[in-house]
């Protein structure tokens, strides 16, 4: 019997920026339609570890695996074409575009990776306030608003992996419970999710697993249900402190 391999692993992944060393052997794995958080500190590695996955850092191409195929290293519109999509922190939208516009440009990519799961309608349907704004230039949006456009158009290019960083930075706590109730449509169609997360107890309930990075190594890797705040703490801080 063969056992599907993740939809994403990294195996010793190490990077960094120029001469500093971000990350250092990181084994990292995500099943599909599963949901992992990455937690840690400011400055621990997380936004690293995602844009060494998506291709924007380099890295060797054994150290980071798509389906149990080698693709560290890929240019970041390989990464797109195999089925990755980032929500980036900030959500670098398209200023001085609408809504739809912001929307359409991820549609022409996700017709290049196969069969449509997400649509227009589709996004318009989970969030529900962005039907009747699709004319707004983005700019003229709301924080969480905005956030809703980053997320369904990472949705829109296809993704068997979204890859969100600090998608609940920022903003008011009414906002992220509507987007995080977005999740389980989103793991429903099939895509996995990893969310970098500083609410610790928010990546808990919407996690199944998570990893916690502490200076680029992970220090504890779990069960989100399972595993126990006093060693989030150790994991977290590197010391005994408590987790809010």
């Amino acid at each position: 019997m063969t056992t599907e391999p993740p939809i994403l692993s990294t195996h010793g992944l190490c990077a960094g920026y120029g001469d500093f060393q971000a990350l250092f052997s990181v084994d990292f794995e995500i099943m599909p339609g599963e949901v992992v958080a990455l937690i840690g500190a400011n400055g621990a590695g997380k936004s690293t570890l995602l844009k060494a996955v998506m291709g924007l850092l380099p890295s060797n191409r054994e150290m980071i695996r798509h389906a149990g195929v080698p693709v560290g290293g890929s240019a970041p519109y390989q990464m797109v074409q195999n089925g990755f999509a980032m929500v980036p922190e900030g959500r670098r939208l398209f200023a001085g575009m609408t809504v739809e516009d912001n929307l359409l440009v991820a549609v022409d990519h996700g017709r290049k990776n196969g069969a449509a799961i997400w649509t227009m309608q589709r996004v318009f349907d989970l969030f529900p306030a962005l039907a009747s704004m699709r004319k707004r230039l983005v700019e003229k949006m709301s924080g969480g608003q905005q956030q809703m456009v980053a997320i369904g158009r990472a949705l829109l290019s296809q993704p068997k992996v979204l890859l969100c960083d600090e998608i609940s930075l920022g903003l008011a706590p009414k906002v992220i419970g509507e987007i995080y109730d977005s999740m389980p449509a989103i793991t429903k169609a099939g895509t996995a999710v990893i969310l970098v997360e500083q609410d610790v107890s928010r990546a808990l309930a919407a996690s199944n697993r998570l990893y916690c990075i502490l200076e680029g190594r992970i220090t504890l890797s779990g069960n989100s249900a399972d595993v126990a705040r006093e060693d989030i703490a150790r994991a977290y801080f590197g010391a005994d402190h408590a987790v809010a």
